[in-house]
């Protein structure tokens, strides 16, 4: 279970961020759609949006996060900083700007390895999700 508080994203500050970052339309799509769908496997994205398996989807939302944020960098530290905290390999995950690995009641990690589910499932930050605007 995660011991450490998520650093809440400022969500003007995000907005920003993404004009600044001059998303393409494909990037820009990709953080829209996990802002209104809220829940998501990278199967279910790639279904979703169309996309090519190659590159894979979380590779590319990551490079996207890092460009987000580049203009939010003392937010964007922060977030690494408690990606790796959370990470039982002490590894950062920069999609964590925008979601992250989603949990069951149990305190389980909703992924392959913990036999909770046929595919990493994530969750976008409660503060950005948009579907219900």
């Amino acid at each position: 279970m995660i011991s450490k508080l998520r650093p809440i994203t400022p969500v003007d500050e995000f907005e920003q961020a993404c004009i600044k970052a001059k998303l393409n339309n494909k990037e820009q799509k990709i953080i829209d759609h996990i802002r209104y769908v809220g829940v998501f496997t990278q199967p279910s994205l790639t279904k979703d949006l169309k996309l090519d398996s190659k590159p894979p989807i979380l590779s590319v939302l990551c490079e996207i996060c890092r460009k987000i944020g580049k203009n939010m960098p003392e937010h964007f530290s922060s977030v690494r900083d408690w990606s790796k905290e959370i990470n039982e390999h002490k590894v950062k995950w920069d999609g964590d700007l925008v979601c992250s690995l989603a949990w069951n009641k149990d305190g389980e990690r909703l992924s392959p390895e913990n036999g909770t589910c046929l595919y990493h499932t994530f969750a976008v930050h409660k503060e950005l999700f948009q579907g219900l605007d």
